[in-house]
């Protein structure tokens, strides 16, 4: 069930990542980000990274430094869409 889970939650990161990146206009999607209509998808997205984050740590059992630095790579990522986004 876990690695389900897992897969739903990698599935859901890749799709959203592919809509806005394919299927949006850029300008629209800042105009969106800047009125705050995109607060919704930024909820799913990270939400589902964390849980994905914590699925993976669980399933693989990594020691204590994969942690800080997983949760450090996916915080950079979040980062570079913020400032992407913010224009």
């Amino acid at each position: 069930m876990s690695r389900l889970l897992e897969a739903v939650c990698a599935l859901t990161i890749g799709v959203l990542v592919a809509l806005l990146v394919w299927g949006a206009n850029p300008g629209a999607v800042r105009v969106a980000w800047r009125e705050g209509e995109m607060s919704g998808v930024t909820v799913v997205f990270v939400a589902a990274c964390a849980l994905w984050l914590v699925l993976w740590r669980r399933r693989t059992g990594r020691g204590p430094l994969a942690w800080p630095l997983a949760v450090l790579l996916c915080g950079a990522a979040v980062a570079l869409v913020v400032a992407t986004m913010a224009g």
